[in-house]
């Protein structure tokens, strides 16, 4: 007749067993005034029955005194209530992560954690409330968490992280069921440096300073309107950077970064850029004289490519005699994103013979670029559509006469194709009057802040390490403070 009972605190369960047997024991032994007939059994559980709260004491003569079943079921669950932190100082939290395995589901890892198939079932379905436990992928790690005591161990709490900024728990209630929440785990931006030495791609370098992959990938769009990565940059050669990032407090780079202040040192030329923020949200990046880094056509409308064959004259791959060649290939895997060189309209775009996929984009009254051998288009592109420099218009593929993956690139000045790599291309607008010297007091400022950044790095390297690094790639990290900010370099 007597129902399982729970103990319980806020956030943890307690299946409580020795409440079972206090209230068995109280109802025969204090019903026959026989109250030292239990004192063994408790003090096998690690109770002292001399040094119990007055309040306990009472509930349990209320127990032994009930005359019948209603009063009885009303002594036993308020010994239940105040039994909870005598009972609960006698039990110790316990946790341990998991990580889910290949073709295994929630359920399964509960119960190959030593959960029951109830447990398991429960807590997988109030998973389902708020997250589609198909999602879960093979890896996801698990902090599962227990109540011990010499009884056994109660499952309490399963939390997880399906994203870095999302948090998923899912917790025993007072009353033996399962919940789970969500939440979001906070998001701080920080300000960081790095700096290194270019010995064989710019991706690396950046990886090998902790530079999150996104940010490597921005600088080199930034900078493909004035440096081609394959033919520009040499071994010996460096880049500097400070961006901002928002970070979780693990110290994990989530959602996207912005590039304050960056320079590529090639030979011995210095190309640094700065960002702006304009009244209008807009932003752009200029040199250190105030010029607008931004031309009218990037230069690589590929990331990550290398040039395979370049302008002029050459013998055909597959023809095997002599032909102009009017633009220039890209060598990149198959599904690399091609980007609109500059903002025009599509004026024509289909398979064209030799060319396969292809689009052509007017961008003014003179000037036009093509791209061919696509593997396929973007989902929005037809002609007439409008797009943007940088704009994904298509991906890397080998259609047509092509002997590999590429992108064949054509720059065409009044209908002529003109050599993309040396053609002369107008920037954008400069900074002037006020602005400029808003722009040059704020250069100051944020090359004061990098090298205090890379300082501070260095000083800590060394402090841990106890030696000087002789070269080699440093990174430096620090929140961001929030100040006013103007029309000045690096806002």
């Amino acid at each position: 007749m007597l129902k399982t009972r729970y103990a319980s605190s806020r956030a943890d369960t307690l299946r409580a067993s020795p409440v079972l047997k206090l209230c068995l024991l109280a109802s025969l032994a204090l019903g026959v005034g026989l109250y030292g007939h239990y004192e063994n059994d408790l003090a096998s559980h690690g109770f002292d029955s001399t040094a119990l709260p007055s309040t306990v004491k009472t509930a349990l003569e209320n127990v032994g005194q009930a005359a019948t079943l209603k009063t009885f079921s009303q002594a036993q669950a308020n010994l239940s209530q105040v039994l909870k932190p005598v009972l609960l100082s006698k039990t110790e939290k316990a946790s341990r992560d998991v990580e889910l395995e290949d073709g295994q589901t929630f359920a399964e890892l509960l119960n190959d954690a030593g959960i029951s198939d109830v447990d398991a079932l429960a807590a997988t379905n109030a998973l389902a409330k708020v997250y589609n436990p198909r999602k879960l992928q093979a890896g996801q790690s698990f902090t599962l968490s227990f109540l011990r005591s010499d009884q056994q161990d109660v499952f309490t709490s399963a939390a997880f992280q399906p994203e870095a900024t999302k948090e998923i728990i899912i917790s025993r209630t007072a009353q033996g069921n399962f919940t789970a929440e969500t939440s979001l785990i906070p998001v701080e931006r920080h300000r960081l440096a790095a700096r290194g030495e270019i010995n064989s791609s710019l991706y690396e370098v950046g990886n090998r300073a902790n530079v999150p992959h996104a940010i490597m990938a921005a600088l080199i769009h930034i900078y493909s309107h004035d440096i081609d990565f394959q033919r520009d940059i040499h071994p010996g050669d460096s880049f500097e950077i400070l961006y901002d990032q928002p970070m979780t407090a693990q110290g994990k780079a989530v959602g996207e970064g912005s590039i304050i202040y960056a320079a590529i040192h090639v030979g011995d030329k210095v190309k640094p850029i700065y960002r702006v923020s304009f009244s209008d949200n807009t932003t752009e990046y200029f040199d250190d004289m105030g010029r607008s880094i931004r031309r009218t056509l990037l230069r690589t409308p590929v990331a990550a490519a290398h040039i395979t064959s370049g302008f002029g004259m050459r013998v055909h791959p597959l023809l095997g005699y002599s032909k102009m060649h009017k633009g220039v290939d890209f060598g990149a895997p198959i599904g690399t994103p091609i980007f609109a060189a500059g903002s025009g309209t599509i004026e024509e775009i289909g398979f064209k013979g030799g060319y396969g996929r292809y689009i052509r984009i007017r961008h003014n009254g003179t000037m036009n670029t093509a791209y061919g051998h696509m593997s396929r288009f973007s989902s929005n592109m037809y002609k007439g559509a409008h797009v943007n420099q940088g704009e994904v218009i298509g991906y890397v593929g080998m259609s047509g006469r092509a002997t590999g993956p590429h992108l064949h690139f054509e720059v065409l000045v009044n209908n002529e194709q003109v050599n993309p790599m040396s053609i002369n291309l107008p920037s954008g607008h400069n900074l002037e009057g006020k602005l400029l010297g808003d722009f040059q007091k704020g250069q100051v400022q944020i090359k004061q802040q990098f090298d205090n950044l890379i300082n501070h790095s260095l000083q800590s390297h060394n402090a841990a390490a106890g030696l000087i690094p002789a070269s080699g790639s440093s990174a430096a990290y620090t929140k961001q403070t929030t100040s006013s900010c103007g029309r000045q370099a690096g806002c």
